[in-house]
């Protein structure tokens, strides 16, 4: 396979003449052009996107380059202060080589100059840094992947410069920095550089960078394929094309998930657009059919209504797109496809713009007030090179800002930073999150917390699957934590319809993650202006085993707790944790009830809105209302509630449940509103190996039934069942009557 791949890939470069980078007769090259140098000094009093974007550049590196030059000797982890100052280095050098380029004040020059000569006359010194964290350390940081950022950004810096510095100074630039620092990305750590990883995109990025700067064929030779460790011909199945067809589904979607989808995207577009102006014949934005055009539209469409990515995954819950990887992808993309002015919204958001030709297209057209809304949609996204591992799935209702979302992960593992979470479920109402995914357990850059890296509770909670809104078997996590096992299968997508705005259904099936035991949840949003004041969303898990097992369903909700219907004890003096281990350890159990009625329900508020989760419960199950929180010396996990609907010693058994988002309360005026929801009841009518069927009832009296198909998902299919004295017959895969 890895033949093959290499095959198509040497094909399509063949295809634009064996081309290699060209001599460069103008600098700059990479990512800003000598062209878009001149257009931009001619029109930036017109374009004010473009102009605060220049004037923010200018401040930043003003006020960075009173501190003059400072290359402090590495020894500092993520946070510390020459991790730190070496990171605001290459962000200043990048910054100082595009204000040269628009001043042509010789300051701006003589800084970029007097960096790299002070950085070429240490790196020479340099063995690996002193904090030995990482699985591949490096020099001037504690982990190869800053070096590689690093890298990425002083290319530019340089390329900015190179044709205005004497000769002596880009040989001794070139020969004690800027080589050597590609060569140990490259040739000297290959395990790292052809990893099909985020990291080894950074790599490929930096070195193919570094190679165009320097008009150095092999390093973009490297950047493109990898690193031969064998015979000088061998092909390794690696480099720039390889994960541009391994790391992204035919979806775009990217496999780790959307929080490092944005963090990979940033060197794949600037790669991308390096490649673009030096081999403009490779087409390489067409590369895989615009496989970087969709994973930017993925990405953005990978978010709630404020622009913050879910979560899922190794995830931090505060990044967005108005990350500086957004702006780049936002502006590089549409510059590429101007026909889609849905961008342009998200720039204008974003109020800024990078300077470079694609930053000035973006600004023009704004200028133009050609840009349309950003629509969110109901959108199902593959993973996989070939779009069959599973997948993502995001339904919502409403619109605009105000709109209820839900999404369920039915992906792959995501490699090393997925989580053991399959058929996991989030909802947002607007931009609130109302049931969670917790993400990363983890504070980047905050030397307080273990240096900024993953806490001991990444792996000891946020990891485990008690720690997502799924279903946990005899309170073991999914695979049994086992990567490599977890990665050698992905859930089965059953169904996505998102067509009809007053139903979409969502459905997938779970097979491997618990030996003996498969799993399919079915999700429904449904939306009926007559019984429903927002939205409610029908939640249906049906569990096949042929021996009995315990069975956990968290719902891991974010709000103030108000009511729940159970005579629940609740604990005040003495808290327990509520295991002691596979994330158990970190939850204290703040409260029991059992389940004496046929219907569990559990109310709180979110920023003036209610929530009503109603669980269908069966005689002998527990609630468990949990808080997190136990087992956490260091105080590193945030304090939230949970509730926990216990089912145990059971074989085959069917989870139903539906929350309803409704009501207000003003926080000025003080005036509440529909604070019961219109929902009262769900109850599954109807339950065999081909169909679930499940009631609603409402106050008005009124009732829907829901039934989906379990064996036959195909939307041609003839369907009849009988509940009681009620018939129903519908053609498809799900219906609603």
């Amino acid at each position: 396979m890895r033949i093959l791949n290499y095959i198509v890939i040497l094909v399509f470069v063949l295809s634009a003449s064996c081309s290699s980078p060209k001599n460069k007769k103008h600098q700059p090259s990479l990512i800003l052009t000598a062209g878009a140098v001149d257009q931009i000094k001619s029109e930036l009093n017109n374009l004010p996107i473009l102009q605060r974007s220049v004037s923010k550049l200018t401040h930043e590196v003003n006020e960075d380059m009173k501190l003059g030059v400072n290359v402090p000797v590495p020894k500092d982890p993520a946070g510390g202060y020459t991790h730190n100052r070496h990171k605001q280095n290459y962000i200043t050098m990048k910054g100082a080589g595009v204000l040269w380029q628009l001043t042509g004040e010789l300051r701006y020059k003589d800084y970029v100059r007097d960096m790299l000569v002070a950085y070429a006359e240490m790196y020479p010194s340099l063995g690996f840094h002193p904090v030995q964290k990482s699985y591949a350390p490096g020099k001037l940081f504690w982990q190869s992947l800053n070096e590689a950022v690093w890298l990425v950004y002083t290319s530019q810096a340089y390329d900015c410069i190179s044709g205005d510095l004497l000769e002596e100074e880009r040989t001794l630039i070139e020969s004690q920095l800027l080589i050597p620092f590609a060569n140990f990305l490259s040739i000297e750590t290959p395990k790292v550089f052809n990893r099909v990883h985020n990291h080894g995109v950074w790599a490929a990025a930096a070195v193919g960078m570094t190679g165009f700067a320097i008009n150095n064929n092999e390093m973009v030779e490297h950047a493109y394929y990898g690193v031969s460790t064998g015979p000088k011909d061998e092909k390794v199945g690696a480099g720039f094309f390889t994960q541009l067809d391994q790391l992204f589904s035919p979806d775009g979607y990217y496999t780790e998930g959307p929080y490092y989808q944005r963090y990979a995207l940033l060197p794949y577009m600037l790669f991308a657009q390096a490649i673009d102006n030096n081999q403009p014949e490779l087409n390489i934005f067409e590369y895989r059919e615009g496989i970087l055009k969709k994973a930017v539209l993925a990405t953005l469409q990978l978010t709630s209504t404020d622009g913050r990515f879910f979560p899922f995954n190794d995830a931090l819950k505060s990044m967005s797109y108005m990350a500086t990887e957004l702006v780049h992808a936002v502006d590089i993309v549409y510059a590429v496809d101007p026909s889609n002015k849905e961008l342009l919204s998200i720039a204008q958001e974003q109020d800024e713009v990078i300077i470079c030709d694609a930053g000035l297209d973006v600004a023009k057209a704004i200028n133009n007030n050609e840009a349309k809304a950003f629509k969110w949609q109901s959108l199902e996204f593959s993973d996989g090179p070939k779009g069959d591992q599973g997948a993502v799935g995001v339904l919502r209702s409403g619109s605009g800002k105000d709109e209820q979302c839900v999404i369920m992960k039915y992906a792959s593992q995501g490699m090393g930073h997925g989580h053991f979470d399959r058929l996991t479920i989030q909802l947002y109402d607007g931009a609130n999150e109302i049931l969670q995914d917790y993400g990363a357990a983890r504070y980047v850059n905050v030397e307080y917390k273990h240096g900024g890296r993953y806490l001991p509770e990444n792996k000891t909670w946020a990891k485990q699957t008690i720690a997502h809104n799924t279903l946990v078997v005899d309170n073991n996590t999914q695979f049994d934590t086992n990567l490599k096992k977890a990665t050698k299968t992905s859930s089965e997508p059953w169904i996505f319809n998102g067509d009809d705005v007053k139903l979409q259904v969502m459905s997938a099936k779970e097979l491997n993650a618990y030996s003996g035991v498969e799993m399919q949840r079915t999700l429904a949003l449904i939306q009926d202006e007559e019984e429903i004041e927002h939205s409610v969303v029908v939640d249906v898990i049906k569990v096949a085993a042929s021996e009995n097992h315990d069975y956990d369903l968290p719902y891991h909700y974010l709000g103030q707790f108000m009511d729940s219907n159970l005579d629940y004890k609740a604990e005040v003096d003495v808290k327990k944790a509520l295991g002691q281990d596979n994330g158990y350890q970190h939850l204290w159990l703040d409260g029991e009830a059992s389940a004496t009625e046929d219907q569990s329900k559990v109310v709180w508020l979110n920023n003036g809105r209610f929530y009503t989760l109603i669980s269908e419960t069966k005689e002998g199950d527990q609630v468990l209302y949990t808080r997190l929180g136990a087992n956490d010396p260091e105080f590193s996990l945030r304090n939230e509630p949970s509730v926990i609907l216990r089912r145990k010693n059971t074989p085959s058994t069917t989870f139903s449940a539906a929350i309803e988002v409704h009501g207000s309360k003003h926080p000025v005026t003080e005036i509440v509103e529909n604070l019961k929801s219109n929902l009262v009841k769900v109850t599954t009518v109807y339950d065999t190996k081909d169909y679930t069927a499940v009631q609603l009832d409402f106050n008005s009296g009124h009732k829907k039934v829901f039934v989906i198909c379990n064996q036959d998902n195909s939307m041609e299919g003839q369907h009849e069942i009988q509940c009681g004295d009620q018939q129903y017959k519908w053609q498809g895969a799900y219906a609603l009557f």
